[in-house]
């Protein structure tokens, strides 16, 4: 039985048309990322979105007029598809890093490549290029819940010339070697768009490991991030990196301890995040994490039938200091039904 298990770093996929333009750098650039849900749309509690042993939690889907599901509906996952497209275009950014996007050989959403499905029902010369890693694949996962191919990616949208594109390997969590390429291969994909300068800028797509409290795993793949960040700023490359961190920000435990009260979630104490925001800065900001208005700022809403609406900040756009910042939001209102996260938004320019 195939699995995945990539090399430390290796070239990525890259389809980019002949006639892609380059980027032109004293123009601003607009960048969002988003963490799709694999287009299932937030009609659905899955899983693994609670403890399933927990009868309390059970009862709470009931209640909800819910069930526990395993995988979305054909229709849903093509309804969410025609809605975060319809938000895409209003959106219109210049780059789109999505994470938990599937491809054509994954069995939960019907053998679809979702990327195309997207693109399809995008202007057919809005994002010319495009870049991909996996970081689950496998030929056949023997979870109950699953109990077929996988073929999760992160994937890179792009208005303008890729000009390089490569995955690197996050560190794993510790597992039977029999087991581990079948689970996540969490990675950082790095793509380089061109400019009209002789420069690059690099757009760093990532989805950082769940479930990773008390492990010590988010401490080291947020160490291999920092490695690639500093060698950019090393050899003065321009960057944003944004995605799926899972992890909370350095806001003096506010959300956490929020969260351990509704018992709706783990996080380690420490917020490793504190290593990236002492050194760069991020969307959402500190200052606005620590505000009357944080709640504006959050970007994730559980699929946790006992949560009402986002509750906690875990997706994040960072960015290098070439860039000047211009505007920066979180996209709720008629996102929140979409996925259980929420798009976040970056104007920048050089």
């Amino acid at each position: 039985m195939r699995s995945y298990l990539p090399a430390e770093m290796e070239a990525a996929r890259v389809d980019c048309r002949s006639d892609a333009p380059a980027w032109s750098a004293d123009s601003p650039l607009k960048v969002m990322a988003y963490n799709v849900q694999y287009m299932a749309s937030k009609n659905y509690v899955f899983f693994y979105d609670i403890d399933v042993n927990d009868p309390a939690r059970v009862d709470a889907v009931e209640k909800a007029g819910k069930t526990i599901a395993s995988q979305p509906s054909q229709e849903h996952v093509h309804w969410t598809l025609d809605k975060i497209a319809d938000l895409i275009k209003q959106e219109d950014p210049d780059v789109v890093l999505l994470q938990e996007i599937n491809g054509e050989d994954d069995s939960r959403t019907y053998y679809a490549d979702q990327a195309n499905e997207l693109l399809n029902r995008l202007s057919d010369d809005l994002y010319p290029c495009r870049s991909e890693a996996p970081y689950w694949k496998a030929e056949f996962i023997f979870h109950p819940a699953v109990l077929g191919p996988v073929d999760m990616k992160l994937v890179t949208l792009t208005k303008y010339r890729i000009s390089k594109s490569v995955r690197h390997q996050l560190p794993r969590k510790l597992r039977n070697f029999l087991v581990t390429p079948f689970h996540f291969q969490r990675a950082l994909l790095e793509s380089h768009i061109a400019t009209d300068q002789d420069r690059t800028v690099a757009l760093i797509n990532t989805h950082f490991d769940a479930w990773g409290a008390g492990t010590g795993i988010m401490d080291r793949q947020i160490a291999k991030t920092k490695e690639l960040l500093q060698s950019l700023d090393s050899a003065d490359i321009p960057w944003v990196m944004g995605g799926d961190l899972n992890l909370l920000p350095p806001d003096n435990d506010r959300q956490r301890k929020s969260i351990l009260a509704a018992g709706t979630g783990t996080y380690d104490e420490k917020p490793q995040l504190a290593l990236l925001y002492e050194k760069y800065r991020g969307i959402p900001a500190l200052q606005h994490l620590t505000s009357n208005d944080a709640p504006s700022w959050y970007t994730h809403f559980p699929n946790d039938p006992t949560v009402n609406g986002p509750d906690r900040t875990i997706d994040y756009l960072f960015y290098s200091d070439q860039w000047s910042l211009h505007d920066a939001y979180i996209r709720q209102d008629d996102a929140l039904h979409l996925s259980d996260h929420l798009p976040v938004v970056g104007v920048y320019s050089l």
